[in-house]
């Protein structure tokens, strides 16, 4: 059972993670998998530390309300 319902939590986080604009998705990955600064990031893809900050809020958000559903 355990092993289920990770793997469905796996899946939704995966859904979630392909639901986002290519903007967004990439400014998450850059931040959590590759620890990048909001600096960083913002060099990277061309925009603001605001910009940046705003599109990982947007990003953290819709992945939390998809994964709710799991739960």
């Amino acid at each position: 059972d355990e092993a289920a319902e990770q793997d469905d939590v796996r899946r939704a986080f995966r859904e979630a993670l392909d639901g986002l604009s290519p903007e967004h998705r990439a400014a998450l990955v850059l931040r959590e998998v590759e620890g990048r600064t909001y600096r960083e990031i913002a060099e990277l893809q061309g925009c603001r530390t605001g910009t940046v900050m705003s599109r990982l809020f947007y990003a953290r958000r819709a992945i939390q309300e998809k994964l709710r559903s799991v739960r």
